[in-house]
C-alpha cells in the first residue's frame, strides 16, 4: 500500500512540473530573435538617418559612413572616395513615409547642409521629415527628391533680399519684384504698394537672379545686372547677376535698373501669372 502511494505521488509531482513549464516555454517561443530585433533597429535608425535625424551620421566622413551602412543586413554600397556622394542599395526595400526605397544617395556635409537622394516624390517623403531636419526639393524628371538636412539649428531659417527698383516712369504706379532659385527655376514674387520702389523679399537659403516688371509697363522688365540705368557700357551684358541668400540674413543693396523690353529679355525666365 506504501508502494502504491509514493508512486501515485510521484506521478502527481511529475504532472504538477508538466504543468509548470509549459507557460514559459510558451512564453520563449513567442519572443523576438536577436538577430530579428537587431536588423529591426538598424532598418529603423537607417530610416531616421535619411530622413535627417542623425545629424552626427551625417557630419562623418564618407569612409566612416560607408563602414557604418555596409555593415547593416542587406545593404550594398559604392566603394568610398572623398568628395563623392555614397550611393548605396537596400534590400529588402526600405519603407520610408509612403514610399519603398530601394536605393539611396548621401552626399558629405557642405558648410551646414548635407544632402540626401531618394527616389521617391517629395509628397511621399513629407510625413517623414521632422520640422527644422531637413527642406524637400521638387521631384526631378526621374521622379526622384534631394533632401537638404540641417547639420545646424539654424540652417534652413528664411533669408532675404531687399533693395530698390531705380527707372524712370510712373511715379505712382507699383512695381512686381521677382527672384528665381537657379537650382529649381522656382520663383517668388511680391508687388510693391502704389508709388514704391523699395522691397524685401523672404527667401529661403540659395542663389537666385532677380527682375521687377514695372506696373504701367507689364511688358518691360528691369532686370538686377551689370548694367546701370544709363549703362551704355561695352561691358555691359545685361546678363542677371546672381545673388546668394545666406540662412538667418538679409542681402541688401538688391538695385534692379536694367530696363529691358521683353523682347530684349528673352533670355530671362519669364514670370509666373500675376494674382491682382
Amino acid at each position: 500500500m506504501r508502494k502504491t502511494f509514493a508512486i501515485a505521488g510521484l506521478a502527481l509531482l511529475l504532472a504538477g512540473c508538466g504543468d509548470e513549464t509549459q507557460p514559459r516555454s510558451a512564453v520563449r517561443a513567442q519572443a523576438p530573435s536577436a538577430p530579428e530585433s537587431a536588423v529591426d533597429a538598424s532598418r529603423a535608425w537607417l530610416v531616421r538617418a535619411l530622413t535627417c535625424g542623425d545629424r552626427a551620421f551625417l557630419l562623418t566622413d564618407v569612409r566612416e559612413q560607408h563602414a557604418r551602412l555596409t555593415h547593416l543586413a542587406g545593404t550594398t554600397c559604392e566603394p568610398a572616395a572623398t568628395g563623392t556622394p555614397l550611393r548605396c542599395t537596400i534590400t529588402p526595400a526600405l519603407r520610408i513615409g509612403q514610399a519603398d526605397i530601394a536605393w539611396f544617395v548621401v552626399g558629405g556635409p557642405s558648410q551646414d547642409l548635407a544632402t540626401i537622394v531618394l527616389p521617391a516624390p517629395p509628397e511621399a517623403l513629407r510625413t517623414s521629415i521632422s520640422a527644422g531636419a531637413g527642406a524637400l526639393s521638387p521631384s526631378t524628371d526621374l521622379g526622384d527628391t534631394t533632401l537638404q538636412c540641417a547639420l545646424t539649428d539654424n540652417a534652413l531659417a528664411a533669408g532675404a533680399i531687399a533693395g530698390t527698383v531705380k527707372r524712370e516712369g510712373d511715379p505712382s504706379a507699383s512695381v512686381r519684384v521677382c527672384a528665381f532659385e537657379l537650382a529649381e527655376g522656382m520663383p517668388t514674387c511680391i508687388r510693391t504698394a502704389r508709388g514704391e520702389r523699395n522691397f524685401r523679399l523672404e527667401l529661403p537659403r540659395g542663389d537666385y537672379i532677380v527682375f521687377a516688371i514695372p506696373g504701367e509697363m507689364p511688358e518691360a522688365r528691369v532686370g538686377y545686372t551689370d548694367c546701370e540705368t544709363d549703362a551704355n557700357d561695352l561691358a555691359c551684358t545685361h546678363e542677371l547677376t546672381v545673388v546668394a541668400v545666406r540662412a538667418g540674413e538679409t542681402t541688401e543693396g538688391i538695385d534692379p535698373a536694367d530696363l529691358r523690353s521683353r523682347d530684349e529679355a528673352s533670355d530671362w525666365p519669364q514670370p509666373p501669372p500675376s494674382d491682382d
